[in-house]
């Protein structure tokens, strides 16, 4: 098609979305973004979705819980089978594959963390609406309530200067295979690529420059048109780049032949030849495991999914290590629930709630978090209850990874979330002393049945913030702003209602937390 046809053909289109080369053409015109993204920061995040509901209770293995045997007769993994790491995680023995760089290996090496029981209020049990909540950081389980954009969309939109009005020279996310993700849409438009072969997109996107000049944006018409020529141009621009990166990236080893290990030799091999995206997903599907989940030697469905995970991310990182990247990368699972507790009739499991999830790379503070499951403290729906809400990785993700502020957090999800603490707080985003507000705090006494008194040694001189966050990590309250100069602080609070808490306290860019409890 001719460049002009092009743009006549797409330029008429009101509704609905089409595709040219895994770029998704939206009939809407964006423009008038906003602050700051840093073109230097080469910091790279990896999605890895998991779709279907991956079943946590058998991933990571609470083999000290004799319920967990009494309601997994058939597909429990056995004590004596599970892979334990670091004295006290026990893994499903498929992530431990044989001859390959794993999981195993990345949580030794201190470059895993293990987030247990990672879900959110009210779980929606439905795949398509919980994957829905989980790619747009909005809890609502409300049909009239229209999740149309994903979080990390809406970040980037809210603080790239310009975009699309002036396109980034390399795409800012890429999704391999399918089409474009909801988590890479925004309010002012899409910001990623999907592509599953360079050579094809290339070929697609080539020669599509627009020969015609923008329009004004007086009319509907001029506005769209504008969109629509600015996707042929970020086709034309986003083909050639990519093309170019795959052509000079390289892999350093041999990867499984595995169509998600592949995936994730793609996305090397782009980083590898300079592409500088800054987001990358890929997908793994399959978790659904209502029938035949695992046999009795631990071989079966999930058993091949876990170990195709293990696999892909082990290589993946064992590549970038050799090539110098590894260290520019974190990355993160995703699965919209976990399954029930309780097996079913058919060897396998239901749709359930909360479950693991994983963050990986040598900026990750490795280790786990959460404690086991409690099996003896269900849900209503007989299902596990979450402790962490999933939306605290994802803060940590962008206040920690990418820099951004509490005010963009609070932006992007629609209120206040806790980070999580599973990033090591490398950077600082209000202050010239980086990394200096981590301190130790104390509480006294603690529980208290009203007032409290917080304690810790500063260094530096700050502006202080004090909240506190219930237990999953959502706002509750503020109750201390104020500048603290050098030496040892006290200060007295006193939460609004009891309960167990987290109290944090904040300066300099990072934060310091500790559980407290209020009985009055």
């Amino acid at each position: 098609m001719k460049r002009r046809s092009f743009l006549k053909t797409a330029g008429a289109v009101t509704l609905g979305t089409n595709l040219l080369g895994g770029v998704p053409l939206r009939a809407f015109s964006p423009y008038q973004l906003v602050p700051v993204v840093n073109d230097q920061n080469e910091r790279i995040l990896i999605v890895i979705q998991l779709f279907g509901g991956n079943d946590g209770l058998n991933t990571i293995v609470p083999v000290e819980d004799d319920r967990y045997y009494a309601i997994r007769p058939g597909i429990g993994v056995k004590k004596e089978d599970a892979v334990q790491v670091l004295g006290r995680v026990h893994m499903h023995p498929a992530l431990d594959p044989a001859n390959v760089y794993n999981m195993r290996r990345m949580l030794e090496d201190g470059r895993l963390a293990v987030v247990q029981n990672v879900g959110y209020e009210n779980p929606n049990l439905s795949h398509f609406r919980s994957t829905d909540i989980w790619l747009s950081g909005f809890n609502s389980s409300d049909p009239n309530d229209r999740l149309i954009d994903g979080w990390l969309g809406r970040y980037f939109s809210r603080t790239l200067n310009d975009f699309p009005t002036v396109l980034p020279d390399h795409p800012l996310a890429v999704q391999v295979g399918g089409t474009l993700s909801m988590l890479f849409q925004s309010p002012k438009g899409d910001i990623g690529i999907a592509l599953t072969d360079p050579d094809k997109f290339f070929e697609l996107g080539q020669g599509l420059s627009p020969d015609l000049a923008p329009m004004s944006e007086d009319s509907r018409y001029g506005r769209e048109f504008n969109f629509v020529r600015l996707v042929a141009e970020q086709s034309d621009r986003y083909s050639t780049v990519v093309k170019e990166a795959f052509d000079r990236g390289r892999n350093t080893i041999s990867y499984a032949n595995n169509g998600f290990v592949k995936q994730l030799q793609l996305v090397a091999r782009l980083i590898s030849g300079g592409l500088k995206s800054k987001m990358y997903m890929v997908y793994m599907g399959g978790f659904d495991t209502h029938v035949q989940q695992q046999a009795d030697d631990n071989t079966g469905l999930h058993p091949f999914l876990l170990q195709s995970l293990s696999t892909g991310v082990g290589q993946f990182m064992e590549d970038m290590l050799n090539q110098g990247h590894a260290e520019k990368i974190v990355g993160l699972t995703a699965s919209e629930f976990g399954r029930r507790p309780e097996e079913n009739g058919s060897r396998g499991t239901d749709h359930g709630a909360a479950s693991v999830q994983f963050v990986f790379g040598p900026r990750v503070s490795s280790g786990v978090f959460g404690s086991s499951p409690n099996l003896d403290n269900l849900d209503g729906n007989g299902d596990v209850r979450h402790q962490n809400d999933f939306r605290r990785i994802y803060a940590d993700v962008l206040e920690t990874w990418f820099g951004g502020s509490p005010d963009d957090t609070e932006a992007v999800f629609g209120e206040r979330i806790l980070p999580l603490g599973v990033l090591q707080q490398t950077t600082s985003i209000d202050d010239a002393y980086r990394g200096a507000g981590g301190v130790s705090v104390t509480a006294f006494p603690n529980p208290s049945t009203g007032s409290m008194t917080l304690s810790w040694n500063q260094q530096v001189p700050a502006n202080v913030t004090v909240d506190v966050w219930t237990m999953d990590g959502r706002h509750a309250e503020t109750l201390h702003r104020g500048w603290h100069s050098v030496g040892d602080q006290r200060i007295v609070i006193s939460p609004g209602q009891s309960g167990t808490y987290l109290c944090s306290v904040r300066m300099l860019g990072t934060r310091s937390v500790v559980p407290i409890t209020v009985t009055r």
